[in-house]
């Protein structure tokens, strides 16, 4: 090594290394510097002198010879590598080495590589190293490399294999040749910095999750060549804001574009028959679709909580799958001319859907199906509907009425609850069960007309129904179940069916307004708090059959004046099922000492035999 120095004010010193030369002009000296300061100094300045960032430019004449020309120091220091020329696996696996790292000392003169072009190079097919095919790259070939900013892909590939830039989150520009037939699965998963991609028009397949979570990525376009797109493949992209999709592809896979918040625009090819599960799930900020004319199915949660959607063509749909369009608050309205599925919480919580209009060869509106469509106040059934299932139109709160189908069979269990505009109803005698708290809490139901010849009024039924008037029961009843109508306070009078032979407990609690109760002949059991609290019930008859009478039964009834018993053995009572009342007990004529020799009966006061 040769070193000249020159230690004069003003002047330069030069510094003679084997590989370069360092030209310095200090700043005016106006001490002596002496000898060991000056190599103390330049001791220190060495390692950062000796290793810099290195651009390489490299030619491959044969398969295998990049290693010829790269040396062990530059591998850890390489920023701009080109490489043209024919590659094997041992050239694919160097380049791996020097790409591939996530960390790099600049301390030691290490750097990532940022910028990769291989545009002019040749992948051939063999075993050496990696096992490559011809003009593709091996799966998870630039897996996690946390550098590259810019990458040119060989301008003969036709494949860009699986994960072959997962995770490189720092990509934010990538050149696809036109050679390029197909994208497999994951290949630019986690691109998070990839803003956009140019898909070649001779692109026929992109795979699973391909550029899922490219979160800075903007505006794509499906060419008109791509015939298949794997699930998940555009899933959470952020800034998506713009689809269009030109390949005549039949169906949108599952996932496809979940989680693209920002999507606004979007373009659907007339080839399209099917939207899959969650295709388009949580795509917030997507208004209006045109659907085209060929699709018949939308799968599972397939527009799920697009919040902003309202606008969409559904008629010739066919098969709308559970949690469809749930939580789409803007939708307005609906209308199908072919339906014949409509799966569980398809339109849960449309809260602006107003008018539904169905027809076709529906023959169930499935559970929850429009649970919470709070402004829905017309709806049209189709003819052929056996069975409205349970919650489907629960807190449909501006529903005024619904004209029920002569073909329907079973109302499920909370089927209208809470329905509080609904005013009347009419079953139809085609009906042979409805479920419990069918119709709870419809606070302005004033009529209900039952023709079907069901055999239990199931409990909660018309629960809190505080303005039910008039109710019409079919003879072929024989139970009414638990607070079937309780809390019914503008219930006047009612007629209970001949065949009726149980009373549930809380069955009639807090009917305010019923001044009279007949109970039929064949009721052998009232139960607990069955009419308790009905401040205006004047009159009872009990029925010749009765053996049981619940506690509480009769309590707190401050107008009763008579209780008619046509029992002529005591039904078994609690010591509250008359609580607080002073009613005069009317019992068979000649059944007196019956009466007296009863435990409970014998401290009643009042009871006295008929004439």
């Amino acid at each position: 090594m040769r070193v000249l120095f020159i230690l004069k004010k003003n002047e330069k010193f030069i510094l003679l290394f084997p590989r370069f030369t360092l030209s310095l002009q200090p700043k005016p000296i106006i001490k002596t510097i002496t000898m060991r300061k000056f190599f103390m100094t330049l001791l220190a300045v060495l390692p950062m002198l000796a290793v810099a960032q290195v651009t390489k430019n490299i030619t491959v004449q044969n398969a295998g010879e990049l290693s010829n020309q790269i040396t062990e120091n530059e591998k850890l220091s390489i920023v701009s590598l080109t490489v043209s020329g024919p590659l094997n696996g041992n050239d694919v696996k160097l380049l791996q080495q020097i790409v591939n790292r996530s960390k790099a000392s600049e301390k030691k003169g290490e750097y990532l590589t940022t910028s990769l072009d291989l545009s002019d190079a040749v992948i051939l097919e063999g075993k050496e190293g990696i096992k490559l095919k011809a003009n593709e790259l091996p799966d998870g070939c630039f897996t996690g490399a946390k550098g590259l900013v810019t990458v040119k892909l060989p301008d003969n590939l036709t494949v860009i294999s699986k994960n072959c830039f997962k995770g490189c989150d720092k990509l934010a520009q990538i050149t696809i040749p036109s050679s390029v037939i197909k994208i497999e699965d994951g290949a630019f998963c986690n691109c998070e910095k990839l803003t956009a991609i140019d898909l070649p028009a001779g692109l026929v397949s992109i795979g699973s999750e391909a550029f899922e979570d490219c979160d800075a990525l903007q505006a794509v376009e499906i060419p008109a060549s791509v015939k298949e797109m794997g699930n998940q493949a555009f899933n959470d992209c952020d800034a998506l804001t713009s689809v269009n999709i030109l390949g005549e592809l039949k169906e949108i896979d599952k996932a496809s574009f979940k989680g693209c918040k920002n999507l606004q625009s979007l373009v659907l090819p007339a080839s399209l028959k099917a939207i899959d599960n969650d295709a388009f799930s949580g795509c917030k900020s997507l208004s209006a679709i045109d659907l085209p004319n060929n699709v018949e199915e939308i799968g599972n949660g397939a527009f799920e909580n697009c919040s902003s959607l309202s606008d969409i063509v559904l008629t010739n749909v066919r098969k709308i799958e559970s949690n469809a369009f749930e939580g789409c608050k803007s939708l307005k309205a609906i209308s199908f001319k072919n339906l014949s599925n409509l799966g569980s919480d398809a339109f849960k919580d449309c809260s602006s859907l107003k008018s539904a209009e169905i027809d076709g060869n529906l023959k169930t509106i499935s559970s929850e199906a429009f649970l919470s469509c709070t402004s829905l106040s017309d709806i049209v059934l189709p003819s052929g509907i056996n069975e409205i299932s349970s919650n489907a139109f629960k807190d449909c709160k501006a529903l005024t009425g619904i004209e029920l189908p002569t073909s329907l069979d079973k109302i499920g269990a909370h089927a209208f609850e809470n329905c509080s505009s609904l005013t009347s109803i009419t079953i139809p005698n085609s009906v042979k069960k409805i479920g419990g708290s069918a119709f709870e809490s419809c606070t302005s139901l004033e009529s209900v007309n039952i023709l079907g010849m069901i055999t239990e009024i199931e409990s909660d039924m018309f629960r809190d129904c505080s303005n039910l008037r008039s109710v019409t029961l079919p003879t072929s009843i024989t139970q009414i179940g638990s607070n079937a109508f309780q809390g019914c306070s503008g219930i006047t009078e009612i007629t209970l069916p001949v065949a009726l032979t149980k009373i549930g407990d809380d069955a009639f609690e807090r009917c305010a307004s019923l001044t009279s109760i007949i109970i039929p002949v064949a009721v052998s059991s009232i139960g607990s708090d069955a009419f308790n609290e009905c401040t205006m019930l004047a009159s009872v008859e009990l029925p010749v059959s009765l053996k049981k009478i619940g506690g509480s039964a009769f309590a707190k009834c401050p107008s009763l004046r008579e209780v008619k018993i046509n029992a002529p053995k005591p039904p078994s009572i609690s010591k509250s099922t008359f609580k607080e009342t002073t009613a005069t007990f009317r019992i068979p004529k000649g059944c007196s000492s019956l009466y007296k020799e009863d435990k409970v009966w014998s401290k009643i006061s009042g009871i006295r035999e008929q004439r």
